[in-house]
């Protein structure tokens, strides 16, 4: 067997194999007996047919293949052994056949993906900001009034035409500019709050009466959240099937003690929503130093690695999509539509987001590496230690349970993680600084734009296009701070009471 290499990028070998054609005949005969056993021909019983009046009816493509896939497996292996070439982890290579003549040899490429190369860059005695969010007495007050939202009770708003502040239940089809074909705008049940959507269509739903249908053209605003909306049109095909009032409970003594386990008083709910807020704010902080302090090592560093290790990430996230889609039943195209992306920017997002983390890994790896981090059973303790706090759980119990799911491992990965970032912390110069909301959206939203974003969760929803309905604004971590978890109104069934 004859085999030469050729390095192609730094992270990629090509891997030529030339099989002696003994070897491929061999192979190909034994791959046609294996075929012969189950031709069928009058007179003979199935597996008993001479292999020589079997040979007409055997498709000689099919031998080949079949030769080829027996050869290839034992071929590899042997051609990595013999060039000293040494694949990366179990990612698999991209195999071309070149050549399988009658009574030649067998010759193929593998393109072997190699250890991943990083040159670091400044890792020690970085900059950074500091961000921390300020908790305003309107951030308080938001928090209550989701709390209210949630406990809102919905009774029959009789006969009456729709007001300002009233819940619908109706069935709302979508068209967007650009898209007058009407595909994708299949009507769909909606839980609409009238007043939380774009002004356009909320105006023209005011007046509106159990059982009717309009057709409501709406324009959506020049600063609307989503910037692929903004200044388009759409068609929205509404039915009304139920008019509803929404009454929230008062804000009293009796509320905040009923909300929260320890506040007895309005004032001492605000005092605990706010310490809360505040401390939301602090890890906030500190997880944003983490990210950027990681980027700017990433940004001075050389980082080379496998294409099929970006194609891999990337098909985990996709896989991960499918399944949160198929949960929420939803298709990809609901999802293409409700997002206002196409296919295309979906995937960049993807590719964008798996990019990053693989990058981020290999950089911590690296300092890792670089200045002998490693972690101790004292570290996982630890953080067993921690979340079996947080979870009013035992050390013993929460151990128990990570070793039956196998997640020990996992656990040691997030206590290395953990060093090296606080390594890393360590060695800068953090500054602080005092930032608002409206700063830090600003700033995040910059950030995405410029760096494309993971599809979240949260985008999920089965809404209509650029209607709020009675769900939440998508906000970004550094914008939430919920005192309690927030259940989105839009699954909860309104009360006839």
């Amino acid at each position: 067997m004859q085999v030469t290499t050729e390095q192609i990028d730094p992270c990629k070998v090509a891997v030529t194999v030339t099989v002696e054609p003994e070897k491929v005949r061999a192979a190909e005969e034994k791959a046609f007996l294996a075929i012969a056993k189950n031709i069928q021909i009058p007179g003979f019983r199935k597996g008993k047919v001479p292999p020589q009046m079997a040979r007409p009816y055997v498709d000689t493509d099919r031998v080949k293949q079949r030769a080829a896939d027996a050869l290839l497996g034992p071929a590899y292996a042997e051609a990595l052994q013999e060039s000293g070439v040494e694949p990366f982890g179990n990612l698999r290579p991209d195999v071309e056949l070149i050549e399988m003549n009658d009574d030649g040899p067998l010759i193929f490429k593998a393109l072997v993906p190699t250890r991943p190369l990083v040159t670091l860059g400044l890792f020690k005695g970085l900059t950074v900001e500091r961000r921390l969010l300020q908790v305003t007495d309107a951030d308080v007050d938001e928090q209550i009034d989701n709390v209210r939202n949630r406990g809102a009770e919905y009774p029959d708003a009789g006969d009456r035409p729709v007001q300002m502040g009233d819940v619908l239940l109706a069935d709302v089809a979508t068209i967007l500019e650009g898209n007058e074909s009407g595909e994708g705008g299949e009507s769909r049940p909606a839980f609409v709050e009238v007043g939380r959507n774009i002004p356009d269509f909320d105006n023209a739903m005011v007046d509106m009466t159990k059982g009717e249908t309009k057709t409501i053209e709406a324009t959506y605003p020049d600063d609307f959240p989503d910037e692929n909306y903004r200044g388009k049109k759409a068609t929205f095909i509404v039915t009304v099937n139920e008019i509803r009032d929404k009454v929230l409970p008062e804000l009293n003594d009796e509320f905040a003690a009923k909300i929260h386990p320890t506040a007895k008083t309005v004032e001492e709910l605000k005092a605990a929503i706010r310490e809360n807020l505040q401390q939301q704010a602090v890890q906030m902080a500190d997880n944003d130093v983490e990210f950027r302090l990681v980027g700017q090592i990433v940004d001075s560093s050389q980082i080379n690695f496998p294409d099929v290790l970006l194609r891999a990430e990337m098909q985990e996230d996709i896989n991960n999509l499918q399944e949160r889609l198929k949960r929420d039943k939803l298709t990809i195209e609901q999802f293409i539509e409700q997002t206002g992306r196409t296919a295309q920017q979906i995937e960049q997002e993807i590719a964008t987001a798996a990019d990053r983390r693989i990058r981020n890994s290999l950089i911590l790896s690296e300092v890792a590496r670089a200045e002998n981090i490693t972690v101790e059973e004292e570290d996982v303790d630890r953080i067993i230690t921690e979340r079996a706090a947080s979870m009013n759980a035992t050390p013993a119990a929460l151990r128990a349970m990570a070793e039956k799911n196998n997640q020990l491992n996992q656990l040691r990965d997030q206590a290395l993680t953990g060093k090296i970032l606080q390594f890393i912390k360590d060695s800068a110069t953090i500054n602080e600084r005092t930032v608002t909301r409206a700063e830090i959206q600003a700033e995040q939203a910059a950030a995405q734009a410029a760096a494309g974003t993971m599809i979240s969760e949260e985008e999920i929803e089965p809404t209509p296009l650029g209607l709020e309905s009675a769900r939440p604004k998508r906000r970004g971590k550094k914008a939430e701070a919920e005192p309690v978890e927030e259940t989105p109104v839009a699954e909860e069934t309104p009360s006839e009471e």
